[in-house]
């Protein structure tokens, strides 16, 4: 149930950051929240690439230079947590949102 606590909030705090950045660049609100859900995800994304590719090059690194196993090369894979959880939630919705706006747009 706690895990339910923290997608819900990151959620929220997801919606109400984006909803403050549209009103401060005065930018639709329905463009900024997917945009923005994707942007956010992306970063989190590459925060995860970048601390594994960093410890792969410190380990390879001490093994070469050194003889020392301070560990393995892993390859990368995506954590999900419930914080990573919330975010995709927050897509899933957001493109939900966008796609039910800018549905009669497409009958035309």
């Amino acid at each position: 149930m706690n895990k339910v606590y923290i997608i819900a909030v990151t959620v929220a705090i997801e919606t109400l950051s984006l909803w403050l950045v549209s009103l401060f660049f005065g930018w639709s609100f329905i463009d900024t929240i997917f945009l923005g859900g994707l942007a956010i995800f992306g970063c989190v994304w590459l925060f995860q690439l970048n601390n594994n590719q960093t410890n792969n090059e410190y380990n390879a690194f001490a093994k070469g230079q050194n003889g020392l196993d301070t560990g393995v090369i892993t390859p990368f894979r995506f954590k999900m947590t419930p914080i990573t959880m919330g975010l995709l939630a927050f897509i899933a919705g957001s493109f939900l949102v966008t796609v039910v706006k800018y549905y009669p747009y497409f009958l035309n």
